[in-house]
């Protein structure tokens, strides 16, 4: 915008412009692998960058019986990969704990940190707590010179009172008058309002505290915060607020809600008491044989404004047991102050921990590890390897679907028969993407076996290795490049050798055959998609569109909430014409011009006035993706007699 010279001395200033940089390709090469583990947690999607973090973090290798995520995730690593993102699918159950409010209603749910029997030795106490502890200020002064008159009064001690304080102004004959503090001259003191009578002697005190009055002083405001919550009390009466905010100069106390109850404030009259309520968490391990440590958190508050909300202060000291949360499922219905955890001696837990059993592992449980996924936005592949069944590669493809940025890797049924309409033709027929999200791979792959104590090789899903493959292609040659032709590391056979004919009528089915060739080891022989669509038959196409969208839609963020006007059409129409150009330059595309390879349009058709109201703006993008030269034909022609020359 136009430099503003408002308000600015003459003289030479620097006005950068902001322009927006070019787009940058998003990482295409991140696996997901959902599986079982022997540790770690579940359903938790970990980030991992080689496979001693991942034997690390979730353990080695499961023999018997055998499971085939870890594998997977090595394979991966292998052929190329770089960054996998490993959830642990299990049946085990985390011990938690349901801590009541007087009412009793659950308000906060602590929850062990390892999944498992281990956690049903820990026991967990509350007890009360409290910061502060302070009485609601007095002052007492005589009225002094004039007296109280209009809007002021003047005292002997100005320094009983501050702004703010509403004070009694008594004649010690049964007149008297009620006012707050506007400004104090030394001992002059200014109200604010006038006063329906004259005083002319008596004495000047703070108030009695009144039904509903949200604010008032303290004799010391320490230790009392935004979102502290207080017992006031006097004699037998008490009631509980929450702090809404805090003079700490003036020790003023401002609540979220009005007293119910009164207070007198009389000289001979009991103090009114202000106590702060906290409460301490006391963690034990009761296990006989190498027990934790015991783990104290004192003075939590409920209030997540207060520097001692419990959740912060205890993720911030660290627990080797629990972590906690509000209740959520349901909500406490309790509503602050009410919602502060009671007094409770060290219990059990409420739901006791269950230890992990991958064999009884079902497909609601993978299905629940793969909806983890949907907050990880960087993953682009995911893979499944020990389950081939339809509901989970049904929920795989759905995932995929769903998120418009990621593509599923799915493994064939072990012992398929090529030629068994049961077999992989079977597994084939129950699985389809419309937008190829999706690819079936064929057969197992023979790989050696991890297990130092056990010689020979063992049969493993492909999806890990395959992954890898896409991984290393990508970097190596680039999204659009088919992941075919390419070998394999670490295969040393095949489940099952197909013939020619077999492969052929595969691949015709869509499902992509891995096969040895002549001195140039085991390579993917396929590059189909789960569809019948022919415009998304082929996967480098299907991958090269998620690329191209994710890139789009992340680099042209900074458009958003900007006047939708031909100014921004073209800024951004640039952006995406450089990016794609730079695609094309990768020969992702068919054409041998820009032009011919990619167009992007945006203009008043597509944007009229009604749609631009409404806050829209549209952009046409065209691309000419190449697929890939799948089947190459040489017409080989012999011509009778050879060529005849004259003279």
């Amino acid at each position: 915008m136009p430099f503003n010279a408002v308000n600015k001395v003459p003289g030479v200033y620097i006005d950068e412009i902001a322009v927006p940089g070019p787009i940058a390709g998003v990482a295409t090469s991140i696996l997901a692998i959902v599986g079982p583990a022997r540790e770690g947690p579940i359903n938790t999607p970990t980030l991992v960058t080689n496979p001693t973090q991942l034997r690390d973090r979730f353990g080695g290798h499961f023999t018997a019986p055998i499971f085939y995520a870890s594998h997977a995730v090595m394979g991966f690593f292998e052929n190329g990969g770089a960054s996998c993102y490993f959830v642990r699918a299990g049946t085990a159950v985390r011990a938690s704990w349901d801590l009541a409010d007087q009412t009793p209603n659950t308000t906060i749910v602590a929850t062990a940190l390892d999944e498992g029997i281990g956690a049903n030795d820990f026991r967990i106490e509350v007890q009360s707590a409290n910061i502060a502890t302070t009485q609601a200020q007095r002052g007492l002064a005589n009225l002094a010179g004039g007296g109280a008159l209009n809007n002021t009064a003047d005292v002997d001690d100005g320094t009983q009172f501050r702004v703010g304080d509403v004070v009694l102004i008594d004649d010690g004959g049964g007149t008297t008058a009620t006012a707050e503090i506007a400004l104090i001259a030394t001992n002059t003191l200014t109200f604010t309002a006038n006063l329906a009578a004259p005083i002319a002697a008596g004495t000047v005190r703070i108030a009695d505290l009144a039904v509903a009055r949200t604010r008032f002083r303290v004799a010391d405001s320490s230790g009392i915060e935004p979102g502290s919550y207080v017992e006031i009390s006097q004699g037998g009466a008490s009631e509980e607020l929450v702090v809404g905010a805090v003079d700490t100069v003036n020790h003023i106390l401002t609540f979220e809600s009005g007293l119910a109850a009164a207070y007198t404030m009389a000289a001979a009259d009991p103090q009114v008491q202000v106590q702060t309520l906290e409460f301490t968490l006391i963690v034990t391990d009761t296990a006989v044989l190498n027990p934790l440590a015991d783990e104290t958190f004192s003075n939590l508050a409920m209030d997540s404004r207060h520097s001692r909300y419990f959740g912060s202060v205890v993720a911030a000291q660290g627990s080797a047991m629990i972590s906690v949360a509000p209740a959520d499922d349901p909500p406490n219905p309790s509503a602050p102050p009410a919602n502060v955890p009671a007094v409770a001696a060290a219990a059990a837990p409420t739901i006791a921990g269950v230890a992990d059993d991958p064999s009884a592992l079902g497909s609601a449980h993978y299905s629940a590890a793969i909806d983890t996924l949907e907050r990880v936005d960087d993953v682009t592949m995911l893979a499944v390897p020990d389950r081939t069944d339809l509901a989970v590669q049904g929920a795989m493809i759905t995932h995929c679907e769903k998120m418009q940025d990621r593509f599923a890797i799915l493994d064939p049924q072990a012992g398929a028969d090529p030629n068994d309409p049961a077999g992989i033709r079977g597994q084939r027929g129950s699985l389809n993407s419309d937008n190829g999200y999706a690819a079936l791979y064929y057969p197992r792959i023979c790989i050696n076996n991890p297990d130092p104590n056990v010689e020979g090789t063992i049969r493993v899903p492909p999806s890990g290795h395959i992954a890898g493959v896409f991984a290393r292609t990508d970097d190596t040659k680039g999204v659009h490049k088919a992941p075919a032709n390419e070998q394999i590391r670490g295969v040393l056979d095949l489940e099952r050798t197909l013939n020619e004919t077999e492969a052929g009528q595969l691949n015709e089915l869509s499902v992509n055959v891995l096969r040895r060739r002549p001195n140039r080891g085991f390579r993917i022989w396929g590059a189909r998609t789960l569809t019948t669509n022919t415009q998304w038959r082929y996967v480098n196409v299907r991958r090269l569109l998620l690329f191209i969208e994710e890139s789009i839609q992340e680099g042209t963020e900074f458009a958003v909430f900007e006047p939708n006007n031909p100014g921004l059409w073209e800024t951004v129409k640039r952006q995406v014409n450089a990016f794609l150009t730079t695609v094309w330059s990768t020969g992702a595309f068919v054409g041998i011009t820009p032009d011919a390879s990619f167009s992007v349009r945006v203009d008043a058709e597509l944007n009229p006035p009604s749609q631009i109201a409404l806050g829209l703006l549209t952009f046409e993008v065209t691309v000419y993706p190449a697929p890939p030269a799948e089947f190459i034909v040489f017409r080989v022609i012999q011509q009778p007699g050879g060529p005849s020359v004259e003279e």
